[in-house]
């Protein structure tokens, strides 16, 4: 069977968990990634391969087109589009730049699944017209949207049904904290992922200056340590109520949200194929 070929935009956990069910469901996949995303969960998705050039994520593997280039995997003037096509037709998945692209022609893909707005929007120029967009916005009438709404999370939005109504205060079992840069600077951590953490106890440096927890909990989400960031970005996650969490494991929201790309990819391809 000629499976389609499917962009992820992003490298973060809904992306990993929408890139792992649609390999295993036999679909064709390329993610398109910044070069150094500042991801408080890299440790179990893969944004920790972009960094590393080469690894797994259960199972299955992912490369960047610089790490193959050089291992020798391609011969010095292939282009991404020549990655791209070696690395699908071998079950792996290839991890593209913007600036791979630059020199490359149009990519032929079948689907985009647009999970990060930002990467979209250096990617666009080089899709086809003829690419389905599975989106999370409402953008153009005749793309499938896949909503983020904590009630209908993961539903696929069909432009023939009525929309449902989403309840409001709709419950939470544990809430994320996020824990920002009040400064530009680099970021030590000096706990790790999964770290039991009182409030006022230190997370880590930033330019030696102690960043201290406001809430106790649990470390979900770190950035790597010895990061660069900007003032204002997120450095840390403190996952407080329910905390017999995982934060090492991709969690189930991740892939309800993957579940629903994959319904709406299949309904579309069902009628491309009729």
């Amino acid at each position: 069977m000629n499976w389609p070929l499917v962009l992820i935009t992003g490298t973060d956990d809904n992306a990993t968990a929408t890139a792992l069910r649609l390999f295993r469901s036999g679909f064709k996949v390329i993610l398109f990634s910044h070069q150094k995303p500042l991801d408080l969960h890299f440790h179990r998705n893969f944004s920790r391969i972009v960094f590393a050039g080469q690894g797994e994520v259960e199972g299955i593997t992912a490369i960047t087109f610089s790490k193959a280039l050089e291992l020798g995997l391609l011969e010095p003037d292939q282009s991404a589009l020549d990655f791209i096509n070696f690395m699908v037709n071998d079950r792996k998945i290839p991890i593209v730049f913007p600036e791979d692209l630059k020199k490359s022609p149009i990519i032929t893909v079948h689907y985009v699944v647009n999970l990060a707005a930002d990467l979209y929007s250096e990617l666009e120029s080089f899709l086809p017209e003829t690419a389905h967009l599975i989106d999370l916005e409402n953008r153009s009438e005749g793309h499938l949207r896949v909503s983020k709404q904590p009630a209908t999370w993961g539903q696929v939005q069909y432009p023939f049904l009525e929309p449902k109504e989403i309840p409001e205060n709709y419950p939470k079992l544990h809430v994320q904290k996020r824990i920002h840069a009040p400064l530009e600077g680099v970021f030590v951590a000096t706990k790790n992922i999964n770290d039991p953490i009182l409030e006022k106890e230190e997370i880590g440096k930033l330019n030696e200056i102690p960043i201290l927890s406001p809430y106790s909990g649990k470390i979900s989400g770190l950035i790597n340590s010895g990061a660069m960031v900007s003032a204002h970005t997120p450095i840390a996650e403190i996952t407080t109520g329910r905390l017999e969490i995982n934060a090492r494991i991709l969690p189930m929201e991740a892939f309800a949200l993957a579940g629903g790309v994959l319904e709406a990819i299949l309904y579309d391809w069902k009628n491309e194929l009729a």
